[in-house]
């Protein structure tokens, strides 16, 4: 073969790789293909205004603000436009700047309306920019409630973000981990926020999503001495806990539920009890199989970024189902929508 024809046949095969690793892990391209898919919201006003989140407040600077329901509006109440100029690296830059003040308000939000405490991991540490954090209830390790761990995917969302894209394009409410959070503290439930993309090569013990998984889990989910952890995960989250109960040999004994939104992980999980709710057009909850070691169940939308939004109140239920199948009384955020993801998110208009 001619050497010119066999280096752009490689470079054809390193792009179609590229681009099916892309497909497989879609939130890791959150800014530049998520921010342009803009879904129409599955809830109605009246459950939004349910919910009791900040709003109002100048967002960074930005321009813009979380209105009473959650939608991302500027002075003039226009929602988010991506492309405001023809130069894509002006848009991108301006989306990543809104995108840093965005995930500054959900940690404020976090601190100041749920009492999580920012806590810098490894603890002991004298004071440095280059440590990780995550957020965690009072009393933690010392309480006797359930606990729930919450993992996002990968990409740009950070702590108590499940897509950034939503929280920007949609709304607050489906994009956030916030009423995850807001359900846990109404039903008696501990919450540790892990981090794991606040992560890097100059981070002492987070060099990775998986030493910073690693790391919360020695400093405090380890040391717990009952089986009272019930742990969300989101896409590649998903694989930072299939590596975690592989390596931790007390995993079992303290992991109760496992609950993935459309994980993307491979091997078989060392947990006794765990579903993925994945992206799918059958009505949310449907049993469809098992697979390694997971029962597979429909997360009612065919949109992996929605996946966790749509299983909220199935996977609030089943961590409080008990072993006879009943459900305790639960304080769900948001009332249950029974449609699935066709008849209830039109298709997007792109940003760009």
């Amino acid at each position: 073969m001619h050497p010119y024809i066999r280096c752009l046949a490689l470079v054809i095969t390193s792009s179609l790789t590229a681009i099916l690793l892309l497909s497989l892990f879609g939130d890791v391209m959150d800014a530049e293909s998520d921010a342009n898919e803009q879904e129409m919201n599955s809830f109605t006003e009246e459950e939004l205004n349910s919910s009791s989140f900040e709003h109002g407040d100048d967002i960074g600077n930005t321009g813009f603000h979380f209105t009473e329901s959650g939608e991302f509006r500027d002075k003039n109440g226009l929602a988010f436009q991506f492309a405001i100029s023809e130069d894509h690296s002006i848009n991108q830059s301006r989306y990543e700047e809104i995108g840093e003040a965005v995930t500054e308000y959900i940690y404020s939000i976090m601190e100041k309306k749920f009492g999580l405490n920012r806590v810098a991991i490894p603890m002991g540490m004298e004071e440095s920019e280059y440590l990780s954090f995550i957020f965690v209830s009072d009393g933690f390790m010392t309480s006797n409630k359930r606990k729930l761990v919450l993992i996002n995917g990968s990409g740009a969302v950070k702590a108590g973000q499940w897509a950034r894209s939503i929280i920007i394009n949609d709304n607050l409410y489906p994009g956030s981990m916030l009423p995850y959070i807001e359900w846990a503290q109404k039903n008696e439930f501990d919450v540790l926020v892990m981090n794991t993309n606040e992560s890097g090569p100059r981070m002492k013990k987070s060099e990775s999503p998986f030493e910073h998984a690693e790391t919360v889990w020695d400093e405090f989910l380890g040391a717990l001495q009952s089986r009272n952890v019930y742990i969300v995960a989101h896409s590649f989250g998903g694989v930072v806990v299939q590596k975690l109960s592989k390596k931790k040999d007390n995993f079992k004994d303290i992991v109760q539920k496992i609950a993935f939104t459309d994980s993307v992980h491979m091997g078989k999980i060392s947990s006794s009890s765990c579903i993925n709710w994945v992206s799918s057009s059958k009505v949310a909850n449907t049993h469809m199989a098992h697979r390694l070691g997971c029962e597979i169940r429909s997360a009612g939308s065919t949109k992996h970024p929605w996946t966790s939004h749509f299983a909220m109140n199935h996977i609030f239920d089943w961590f409080l189902e008990n072993e006879n199948g009943t459900i305790e009384n639960s304080e769900n955020v948001l009332n249950e929508s029974k449609k699935t993801d066709d008849e209830s998110i039109s298709d997007s208009v792109p940003n760009q």
